[in-house]
């Protein structure tokens, strides 16, 4: 069900599309250790700061005057900056952790789309226990199921309660999602 190369990890990430809540799982202590706690439930509010947005412009103002800017360093730019913005929210939660960096080996990402939130907790345990089945017990697992079914409900009914805003957007073109491509002129 889960990417098995989220079995190498030594902390997990569970990224919820529409909410700021998500969860961190850290399973870098031994077997025995890893309990509850080992389960972090991090906001997007605590890491969008100001040091993080400080940071980002930092990186982004190094990037664009860089010498001997070219087109196609130009063109590259987005991913450069995608890629100092993924830098810094993982240095953060690091952070959070109180871990350093070369302490890990991997983090892996769940990210909980249309499939995997129509899982039962039964289904949802399953995938978990494939995981981290060799990292710790099923106590942990209990309890990692029912927090992340929580946040599972949460995020089914963001978008229950968003969908007809979402589709009126869309009709109305207001949803930067999608574009017109060709448009009878006024």
């Amino acid at each position: 069900m889960f990417n098995s190369e989220n079995k190498n990890s030594d902390i997990t990430l569970c990224i919820f599309p529409h909410l700021k809540e998500f969860l961190v799982i850290d399973t870098r202590l031994d077997k025995e250790l890893i309990d509850e706690n080992s389960i972090l439930s991090l906001s997007l509010d605590n890491i969008l700061n100001d040091e993080f947005h400080n940071n980002v412009i930092n990186e982004f103002s190094k990037q664009l005057k860089s010498n001997g800017i070219d087109f196609i360093r130009l063109i590259s730019l987005p991913q450069k900056i995608e890629k100092s913005i993924r830098n810094e929210i993982i240095k953060i939660i690091i952070n959070e952790l109180g871990v350093a960096n070369d302490n890990l080996s991997q983090i892996g990402i769940i990210f909980f789309n249309k499939e995997i939130l129509q899982l039962s907790k039964d289904q949802l345990k399953n995938a978990l226990i494939e995981v981290f089945a060799d990292k710790t017990d099923n106590y942990f697992i209990e309890t990692l199921s029912d927090k992340i079914m929580e946040l599972i409900k949460l995020e089914i009914d963001y978008v229950k309660d968003n969908y007809k805003s979402n589709i009126e957007n869309i009709i109305s073109e207001n949803d930067n999602s999608y574009m017109t491509l060709w448009k009878k002129g006024s």
